[in-house]
């Protein structure tokens, strides 16, 4: 059962809390504390697997509550759940913030965002794998990306396009930015297509503001693990991505479930650069271990760790409060069966197809007969029905192109 803390100074709130949520009683158990003070309290007296504060109450507010509850308690979900709020106090409660709640919230969407977290977060196997997860803020991203973005942003004239665009070229900041967007931190959580439209919906002020002193972004040296460049995990999530995106205009016309392809496929290695960027030594180690034993590094990881980045990397965008489609594609993508269980076309279907495509260097074929059933569609003046799904085109043995060496 999922414990859970609310924490409110209004009486009226938590009553009505109690009263939204009664339906949850036999999935949740929940306490209910009236100011900061006294969550502390309880949380020394007992353990909770997730927060949800106001952010505006006297003594201590929700942002010094969540700071220290991710020092004290590190593997709780924190969760902002508050009114109108100073720009100063936001900026405050950013790093330890899972997801910013505004009110009034509606009983879906808390639980939605609370139920989502809980249940990737059972996926990992140990509670040293749940606080690294959750104590990550600042987005591990590339030196030299970052250096173009800040370049872009300390212009003249900075362009909220090319900003897009060099964030799009980068995973660890590509999910960060979604998570921004995602939640009210800065008005009302907007779904997405992509970075470029994220950076346009916050703007070249508040982008540098959040980049450059709030430190959204934390350029990561990975030269000292042997065999793991970041370079090259982006350049493939990229390939990915466009791939993704492809194989979802093949099988839908559902303009989100494209996007949501395509974001999929760019944050499907995530976890990587998380266990990476927090337990170097270990990650050396899968990786030495899928070298020298002829394995996947799925399989490695998953001696290492007891887990995989797939499940890692779910879990950090659910705690993100990233849409429920792209978290369960990035955990669900290496089954090859990822599709056989819906009825509907879903992004974790693309970025499986994606995948092992990339693996066995079959993109070209995939941008070939993109290419071929457009023409024929725009000769025919109609639109395009496609008969020969690439769905089958993985079939047949590939249990090491799916899994990938990375």
């Amino acid at each position: 059962m999922t414990k859970i803390l609310f924490v409110d100074d209004q009486a009226n709130v938590l009553s009505g809390l109690r009263r939204m949520l009664h339906g949850h009683r036999d999935e949740w158990e929940m306490e209910f504390a009236s100011g900061g003070m006294e969550a502390i309290k309880l949380l020394e007296e007992k353990p909770f697997d997730v927060v949800v504060t106001d952010m505006r109450m006297p003594g201590i507010d929700g942002a010094e509550l969540l700071r220290r509850a991710r020092e004290r308690w590190p593997s709780i979900v924190r969760i902002v759940l508050s009114g109108q709020s100073e720009p100063e106090r936001i900026l405050r409660a950013m790093g330890p913030t899972h997801v910013y709640l505004t009110k009034p919230c509606d009983a879906q969407r808390l639980t939605t965002v609370v139920s989502q977290s809980s249940i990737l977060r059972d996926r990992l196997p140990n509670a040293a794998l749940k606080r690294v997860v959750s104590q990550l803020d600042a987005a591990p991203c590339q030196q030299a990306t970052f250096d173009q973005l800040v370049a872009e942003l300390e212009s003249p004239s900075p362009s909220l396009e090319r900003l897009g665009k060099i964030i799009a070229t980068d995973i660890g900041m590509t999910a960060k930015i979604l998570q921004l967007v995602s939640s009210s931190f800065f008005g009302q959580p907007q779904r997405v297509g992509s970075p470029q439209q994220a950076a346009a919906l916050l703007g070249s002020e508040l982008l540098h503001e959040l980049v450059l002193k709030v430190g959204i972004f934390q350029p990561v040296d990975f030269s000292r693990i042997e065999g793991f460049s970041l370079e090259e995990i982006n350049r493939h999530s990229v390939e990915v991505a466009a791939c993704a995106r492809m194989v979802a205009e093949l099988e839908t016309s559902n303009k989100q479930t494209i996007n949501d392809a395509w974001l999929a496929g760019m944050l499907h290695d995530i976890g990587k650069i998380v266990l990476a960027s927090a337990m170097p030594a270990a990650y050396q180690e899968a990786v030495r271990l899928a070298q020298n034993g002829n394995m996947s590094l799925w399989h490695a990881e998953m001696q290492v760790f007891g887990t995989s980045h797939a499940e890692v990397g779910s879990y950090l965008l659910s705690l993100w409060g990233l849409p429920e489609p792209i978290c369960e594609a990035v955990a669900d993508f290496r089954s090859h069966s990822s599709y056989e269980d819906f009825n509907e076309f879903r992004p974790v279907t693309a970025v499986h197809v994606a995948n092992v495509l990339r693996r066995r260097n079959s993109l070209e074929q995939l941008f070939q007969k993109v290419h071929e059933e457009r023409k024929a569609a725009e000769s025919e003046e109609a639109t395009p029905h496609y008969e020969s799904c690439p769905l089958h085109w993985h079939q047949g043995p590939h249990t090491n192109a799916s899994q990938g060496t990375w």
